[in-house]
């Protein structure tokens, strides 16, 4: 297998991102959820993907603004598997020219995620976790209110080594 296609090609980290969006061409429009965002674009699930390079403007909310951003946007990625369930099907929509009010929003929100994330995992570090301050923190972080104790921890630890200068390596497995 070929490892350069592997290769991850992204500028920036994309954290979890569960809110509706509406992106429009000028001729069609398609409202969708959105999984993850970056200071680079946003990733929607959807089976109907506008075609690649397709320019358009995407309209979505940010939980620190009351109002909705809307950017100039273009389609940059699509997956579309069928053979694998665990996939999701959708398309990368990558910001074109986003003003700098728009970029410094984009900013606040994601640090403030980073934050919250890391401020959960080290609660979740705990012997006994403080439950009311979890639960804060899971309330500014939609997503992820349907785990339990276990997969949180799990869950919230795997986004923070997006965070991390140099993620922890898997240790190899070695024959007996």
């Amino acid at each position: 297998m070929d490892q350069k296609q592997f290769v991850n090609r992204r500028r920036e980290n994309r954290l979890p991102y569960f809110d509706k969006i509406i992106f429009s061409d000028g001729k069609m429009n398609l409202t969708a959820h959105a999984l993850n965002i970056s200071r680079g674009g946003i990733f929607v699930t959807t089976l109907d993907s506008f075609p690649i390079d397709t320019s358009g403007h995407l309209a979505f909310m940010l939980s620190s603004h009351p109002r909705s951003l809307c950017i100039k946007s273009r389609v940059a990625h699509i997956v579309f598997d069928q053979q694998r369930s665990e996939v999701e099907c959708g398309m990368g929509i990558q910001f074109l020219d986003p003003t700098q009010a728009q970029l410094n929003l984009l900013n606040l929100h994601i640090l403030s995620d980073q934050n919250n994330y890391i401020e959960l995992r080290d609660l979740l570090k705990e012997e006994k976790p403080d439950l009311v301050s979890i639960n804060q923190l899971r309330n500014k972080l939609p997503g992820l209110s349907h785990y339990d104790l276990l997969g949180l921890k799990y869950r919230v630890n795997r986004i923070c080594t997006l965070f991390e200068a140099t993620p922890p390596m898997s240790t190899p497995l070695t024959a007996a």
